[in-house]
């Protein structure tokens, strides 16, 4: 017995002297790997960057990118701060500000190249913008002449500049891209720190689906579906977005001109009771001018049923255009019907004649800065559809437009937001709330 212990051990210091190099980098690999493992993989992301895969809803080209993706891959010559201020882009070495707020001369950073490696010049940017006269005086500066005092002027300069075939001048850049039927299927963004594979599908439940087959890793939907909730090592974070978009109902004023009339639908409408997703105005509640005291018109059956006391009008027409608003527009319609004794049609409609419509139950625009011109003055044919035609609000609308000091405008935006409210040429409702669904 002691001698096949001793013949072992033997055998063992043999085979150990003669490898004891190979043991001693062993042993030093594997300790500087448990040590420096932080390390060594934040240097492995660095080389090999993992692809994010992100679903995106609806039918993009490189003229209508979804802002988060084309604030990505380029700049304007301004951008929004996160104070939801607007200051010069990293484009724009310097602005001088001449002729009381009607001359803008900008001076380009010389060390900015497109991401195909061109020079930028003053001429690339080519905006075509109503109101703004822009001349290039040489390749690194140019110059913007406004014909009056044009406040949202940094807001509209934010749009980011980019050329065809996606090229940019941000920290992304667009690696491949491919359409089908004219529209996007797949873009591909690179930085030096990550990957971003964004696929677009035509619907939610497209989106949904490529979620759950693993095409993406990450999607945003307006509600989630119960089998979801039993899916392992998923993160699903509610977000109430009050900077994008709000959902109201636009009434056209022209065919419905009672005042008395829109604020008894106003009352009669039932509304969201969580007054974080609640919409009061067409500004957004994170934004300076945005004004809280405005009326709110809560349901109130019975101050609904007193100002339609001397109402002749009989039937109206609600039109919408998403399905998912089905719902929402029956019950609009029943508590209508039920509380001011109207006949109301909901219909769903592909497209919906914005000149010639009882109420539309859609989504409106909110805008970085607070300008409110296109949509509710009566000289904006197109956009203002409402067809809302209101001196006062008219007048304000101008003002704001024109004066540049904040407090100012602030007084400007609260009066109009008060103003809007009385005349009631829309019912706002509620903020979308979207969930963002990702794999841990």
């Amino acid at each position: 017995m002691l001698t096949k212990l001793r013949f072992k051990l033997e055998l063992l210091f043999l085979y150990f002297k003669r490898s004891w190099l190979y043991f001693l980098i062993s042993l030093l690999i594997g300790s500087s790997l448990i040590i420096f493992r932080q390390n060594i993989v934040s240097l492995y992301k660095k080389v090999n960057h993992p692809t994010q895969k992100i679903g995106i809803e609806g039918l993009f080209t490189s003229s209508n990118l979804p802002p988060e993706i084309s604030q990505k891959i380029s700049y304007g010559l301004t951008i929004n701060t996160d104070s939801n201020k607007f200051d010069i882009s990293p484009l724009v070495k310097s602005l001088d500000i001449q002729n009381d707020q009607t001359q803008y001369f900008f001076e380009l950073n010389p060390d900015f190249k497109w991401h195909s490696k061109q020079s930028l010049k003053s001429s690339d940017f080519n905006y075509k913008i109503a109101g703004l006269n822009i001349s290039f005086p040489d390749s690194n500066h140019l110059i913007i002449q406004t014909e009056k005092p044009f406040a949202p002027i940094f807001s509209t300069l934010s749009e980011p500049l980019i050329r065809k075939n996606f090229d940019g001048l941000g920290k992304y850049k667009v690696d491949s891209f491919q359409y089908q039927d004219g529209y996007l299927k797949n873009l591909f963004l690179k930085s030096e720190n990550s990957n971003l594979l964004y696929r677009f599908y035509q619907n939610e439940t497209d989106l949904l689906n490529a979620f759950k087959i693993g095409e993406v890793d990450q999607i945003e939907i307006s509600s989630v579906p119960e089998d979801l909730n039993d899916w392992p090592k998923l993160k699903i974070t509610k977000n109430i977005k009050t900077d994008e978009r709000y959902l109201a109902l636009f009434i056209n004023t022209e065919k419905l001109n009672s005042k008395q009339f829109r604020q008894a639908l106003a009352y009669a409408t039932p509304k969201t009771k969580d007054l974080n997703e609640r919409a009061l105005s067409p500004i957004s509640p994170t934004s300076w001018a945005y004004n809280p005291e405005v009326k709110e018109y809560a349901f109130n059956e019975t101050r609904a049923k007193e100002l339609i006391k001397d109402n002749e009008i009989e039937s109206i027409n609600l039109s919408y255009n998403d399905r998912r608003l089905i719902d929402l527009a029956d019950s609009i319609k029943k508590s209508w019907e039920e509380i001011l004794g109207i006949k109301v049609s909901a219909q769903i409609s592909n497209q919906i004649d914005t000149q010639n419509y009882d109420i539309i139950l859609a989504y409106g625009s909110i805008l970085n800065d607070p300008d409110q011109y296109l949509f509710w003055h009566s000289t904006q044919t197109k956009t203002n559809i409402t067809k809302i035609n209101h001196p006062p609000i008219d007048k304000l609308l101008e003002e704001g437009r024109q004066t540049f000091d904040q407090q100012e405008r602030k007084k400007i935006y609260l009066e109009f937001q008060k103003i809007l409210l009385e005349e009631s040429p829309a019912i706002f409702l509620k903020y979308p709330i979207l969930y963002t669904i990702s794999r841990n």
